[in-house]
């Protein structure tokens, strides 16, 4: 009786916000009433009317059949357009008879195909193209109401439903179909450009935002779909196919030659983006299911006539300005190759700072013996950040202080995320994942015992709030031995009591000069007939470092050309004269305006990311791909594309290198705040993100969605649980950020590409099991639906996961990560198929069952893995032995974590690598053991004679075996760390590390004495030397200055901090 209780309860509740949402059409209340509904699945509980007040009888039996019909008040429709109004009625629907068909099991098979006709009609109403005569329409509604019946008749009803309701409604379903048809083979093309967007710039970018990712969707059907439903259609995909790829190259054109201001670009430009977006509506609707072969027969010969249109406009331009021959006499590419060079040489370059840098060096490593506060106060773009980060890298600096940090607190001021970054540079071995965990009192008594003793530099750079001051002060002991606190802001208030204060001036007309041509030319002069224009353009800059450095990014990409710099300085002054009360934003707009329309996307994304954050680079590279950014290049995979069009942001100096990997690769990145700011700008203007708050409507068409953890702001009202109801979600291809609320609906999210979401699991999603589109998903917790997932490209797990068989046969998985993982019970590698894996972190592999299952991932190219030995054998004859790997051939990277008791057994040390591994990490982690002693007796030890990149610690070897190691011919990057060596004495031998490039020494404890013969047979390349902690040795050998192409010593010696050389 209780349990009947309550389903009436959430019946009565389903019909109050039925009535509420006649009254005031607001979509949250239908979504709550869809919510409540979905919970009830009621069966015959309504024939206990006896218990229930006369009223409510009344609602039930009569009134309450009106929320299966289509809302009446005419207000409904002001609001919204019937069309909208019908296709989130019918979309309702849909969902219903999707949660339902446990009721209804004679009706099972007709009950699908009624939800796919009825999810086509939705796609018809909401195709952008359409634009149907009210007589049509009034079909819609018609069947609209006659389907609501019977879905309530198939819920509520108390007597048997027989076929013939269901058998009406497939005739008037047809019947409406065939007037679908004839209207559309009727109606003329439409040939009117749509204004919603009306900039040539934001239609670009619209465009290659979308046709990029929908040419791989159509690649996809034209090779891979062989069904009946896609083979008759394949000529016409391909036709679509080709128009696509054309007006893409076209749009590349315009901006690599300069043609924007063709008045006649306009228009070809704004049909491209309306094909591009009608286009990725019908074959992604189909793709997901909804739109029927049927009316794809009728669209896309539209879209294709379209497309006709749109060449015969682009071929008149190109034969008009003749463009052919602007082509020839191009070499973009080159350019920008060279410009990504240039720009890595002349990287934080400062002018007119000399005298002011030499006075805070002065103040950091003399002054006062108590702890001391420095700021750096100026205007946004004056340089307070580069001349933060000189100071603190600085040769005088690393000697004077033995301990270093440095964060960025920044506007969106979290305490804990800061404390965590001044100890991760404190005390580099500690993870992010474990200091996340810990309370935000023990990161400040771990900071200050840290800190207490030696002499340190902590850099804050970004400070907007002296709060900041009283949550951090206790982090900071003063013991009196010159350490200070160096931080920038914007404003001087934000300085504790008894701060000295530096602000820093703007730049004379002839350092914005200087540094425009250092930027532009490098070591190189400027031409004779580029001096007067470029100096014009230098006064322009007002004297600030930041618009210098991005408009030199415009002119090194141009010609040198006295005509192409004179555009820029023209563009330049209209802009200063439009606002002068805000140059550098009016600066930072004109180098967006000069992007390359391929790079706006990736700029603009940006903007999802917390300002003043560092952005991890291989996430970024793999939200863009999943994204459909990247164009496709047969020549190289999409990574490094990916990794070309970051290199072509950062030589435009749009974006910062803040960290780099050991093979120099970009591994951290920064934007401007200023540059965040216009990012989120122009994201809103040109619809390409939208940030979810209290104004957001679900009846935009928005690409991106973004919830920031600091929009605060929110009122009461938002309810995520309603977010995207409404069939507007289908236009919604990312929702990126944190759940304020939950759940978040994303039933009516079909075409959803990126899910990338913090603190959540996947019951905070409705409905993500439908969510088949899906590319990338990061999440807490795995769903129990994986399964469904079939184009799921990237996955990510912020927690633990067991891997199942059915997420390995994923064919299109090729990134699986999570912070630790286990093979299931069900993985049985006989059983498996091959797949497509090519990254798998922190996967643990305890049992020769684990590493057979590793050979269903034969493309892998990283692996992350925790390894323990195991038993292996015939009875006579066991051993034990780690993993055996050599039969993944295409791995190119590897980093294992070993697990090791086994006291006695593991005598002769024995594991086994692929032969073409480029990069390897070894560690151990010992249970009750500090070395390897005893378990490796004779200390032996092989790796892959092409190994690249090796990282040890922990196995204890004798410097003895160090020769197996250098006689690696490939060997570039060579990092021993904490007990990775025993003993005191190494001594290098001629021949050895012959291509070794950096080499870093750290937490060797017993190690003192480093001997190196004069020879230039050793160590010929070698460009950096790091040592690390190695506190007992005495000396670094004399013979390492005579390398001609050492180019840096980093060391850190007790009492003197942290050196370079």
């Amino acid at each position: 009786m209780a349990a009947s209780s309550t389903k009436k309860t959430k019946l009565l509740e389903i019909f109050t916000q039925r009535i509420e949402w006649e009254l005031r059409p607001d979509d949250s209340y239908l979504s709550v009433a869809i919510g409540r509904l979905l919970e009830v699945r009621l069966e015959s509980d309504l024939d206990h009317f006896e218990e229930l007040p006369e009223m409510v009888v009344a609602y039930l039996t009569k009134e309450f059949e009106e929320l299966f019909m289509l809302p009446k008040p005419q207000q409904l429709f002001e609001k919204y357009k019937k069309n909208e109004v019908v296709a989130a009625f019918i979309h309702f629907l849909v969902q219903l008879l999707s949660h339902g068909i446990g009721f209804i099991f004679s009706f099972a098979d007709s009950i699908n195909n009624l939800k796919e006709e009825l999810g086509c009609l939705v796609v018809v109403l909401g195709d952008t193209d359409t634009s149907l005569e009210e007589n049509l329409l009034a079909q819609f509604e018609a069947v609209a109401n006659q389907a609501g019946r019977l879905v309530y008749s198939l819920f509520f009803a108390t007597d048997l439903i027989d076929g013939t309701a269901v058998g009406a409604l497939f005739e008037q379903i047809e019947l409406l179909k065939s007037n679908i048809i004839k209207f559309s083979n009727l109606r003329p093309s439409s040939s009117i450009i749509k204004t919603d967007i009306i900039t040539l710039e934001a239609a670009a970018v619209d465009s290659f935002s979308i046709i990029g990712s929908l040419l791989r969707d159509l690649e996809e059907l034209i090779m891979n779909r062989e069904d009946d439903l896609i083979v008759n259609m394949k000529g016409q995909i391909n036709l679509l196919h080709q128009g696509l790829k054309l007006s893409l190259s076209f749009l590349k054109d315009i901006k690599v030659l300069r043609l924007s201001d063709i008045e006649e670009l306009k228009e070809v430009v704004m049909r491209i983006r309306d094909v591009a977006y009608e286009s990725e509506y019908l074959i992604n609707s189909f793709l997901v299911g909804y739109a029927r072969l049927w009316y794809l027969n009728i669209r896309i010969p539209n879209v294709i006539h379209k497309n006709k249109l749109i060449e015969t406009g682009i071929q008149e331009i190109e034969k008009k300005y003749d463009i052919g021959a602007l082509k020839v006499a191009k070499d973009f590419s080159a350019q920008l190759s060279l410009h990504a060079k240039r720009n890595s040489d002349v990287e934080d370059i400062i002018v007119g700072l000399e005298d002011k840098t030499i006075d805070i060096l002065d103040q950091l490593t003399g002054g006062k013996e108590h702890l001391q506060t420095i700021g750096i106060f100026g205007m946004p773009g004056v340089g307070k950040t580069t001349l933060a980060k000189k100071l603190y890298i600085h040769p005088t600096v690393n000697y004077h202080f033995h301990k270093f940090s440095r964060c960025i607190v920044s506007q969106a001021y979290r305490k804990k995320s800061v404390l965590i970054d001044i100890l991760i540079s404190l005390e580099s071995e500690l993870g992010r994942n474990k200091l996340s965990s810990m309370e935000e009192e023990s990161l400040v008594e771990r900071i200050y015992k840290s800190l207490k003793g030696p002499r340190y530099l902590i850099v804050m750079d970004d400070i907007w709030d002296s709060n900041v001051w009283d949550d951090l002060r206790r982090c900071f002991p003063d013991d009196s031995n010159g350490s200070r606190i160096l931080f920038t802001s914007r404003n001087q208030d934000v300085a504790p009591p008894n701060s000295i204060i530096h602000e820093l001036p703007t730049l004379s007309n002839g350092q914005c000069w200087e540094l425009l041509q250092k930027k532009v030319f490098g070591i190189e002069t400027c031409p004779q007939q580029l001096l007067d224009v470029g100096n014009q353009i230098a006064i322009s800059c007002c004297g600030l470092p930041l618009a210098v450095i991005v408009v030199a990014g415009i002119l090194w990409t141009m010609d040198r050309e006295k005509s192409a710099w004179e555009d820029v300085g023209r563009s330049l002054a209209s802009y200063i004269f439009a606002d002068k009360n805000n140059l550098t934003m009016q600066i930072l707009e004109l180098s967006y305006k000069h992007l390359p329309d391929h790079l706006k996307p990736c700029f603009l994304y940006f903007g999802t990311y917390q300002k003043g954050k560092e952005i991890p680079v291989r996430k970024l590279k793999r939200l863009w791909i999943a994204e459909g950014f990247i164009c496709k290049d047969e020549r190289k995979s999409l990574e490094s594309v990916a990794e070309e069009y970051l290199m072509e942001l950062i030589g435009k100096s749009l974006v910062t290198i803040t960290g780099t990997r050991s093979d120099l690769g970009v591994k951290n990145c920064l934007i401007h705040d200023l540059l965040h700011d216009l990012c989120l700008r122009r994201a809103e203007e040109e619809r390409f993100l939208t940030l979810v708050d209290d104004n957001y409507s679900i009846y935009g068409k928005h690409q991106r969605l973004y919830a920031p953890l600091c929009s605060v702001s929110l009122n009461p009202i938002y309810k995520a649980s309603h977010l995207l109801l409404g069939r507007y979600g289908r236009h919604v291809r990312s929702f990126i950020g944190y759940l304020l609320m939950s759940p978040l609906n994303v039933v009516s999210m079909e075409l959803l590409r990126v899910l990338d979401c913090w603190n959540t699991n996947s019951d905070d999603f409705v409905g993500i099991e439908t969510r088949v589109y899906l590319r990338y998903l990061a999440i807490d917790a795995m769903p129990t639906s994986i399964a469904s997932f079939v184009n799921l490209e990237y996955l990510v797990v912020h927690k633990y996961i067991s891997i199942s068989s059915s997420l390995l046969k994923l064919a299109k998985l090729r990134h699986l990560q999570a912070s630790t993982a286990t093979f299931d019970e069900d993985c049985n590698n006989t059983q498996m198929v091959i797949n497509n894996l090519e990254y798998l972190s922190n996967v643990r592999i305890f049992n020769l069952k684990n590493e057979e299952m590793l050979k269903c991932s034969p493309h892998l190219r990283k692996l992350k893995c925790e390894c323990m030995a195991f038993l292996v054998g015939d009875e006579g004859t066991l051993s034990y032995r780690y993993p055996d790997l050599c039969f993944l051939t295409q791995l190119e990277s590897l980093k294992m974590t070993g697990y090791s008791s086994l006291n006695g057994y593991m005598k002769d040390g024995k594991i086994n690598f692929p032969s073409n591994i480029k990069k390897l990490t070894l560690s151990l982690k010992m249970t009750g053991y500090s070395s390897l002693n005893g378990y490796m007796k004779d200390g032996k030890i092989n790796f892959p004679s092409n190994i690249k990149k090796l990282t040890l610690s922990g196995f204890s070897l004798p410097w003895e075996r160090m020769s197996i190691i250098g006689a690696l011919p490939n060997l570039e990057i060579l990092k021993l760390e904490y007990n990775a060596m025993k003993g005191e004495i190494w001594e290098t031998r001629d021949g050895e590390f012959q291509q070794l490039r950096f080499l870093k020494l750290e937490g060797l404890k017993n190690f003192s004495k480093w001997d190196v013969s004069f020879s230039s047979e050793h160590f010929p390349k070698l460009q950096q030397l790091v040592l690390h902690y190695c506190f007992n040795l005495k000396e670094i050998p004399c013979a390492m200055g005579e390398i001609d192409t050492l180019q840096l010593i980093e060391a850190t010696v007790r009492g003197s901090g942290r050196s370079k050389v």
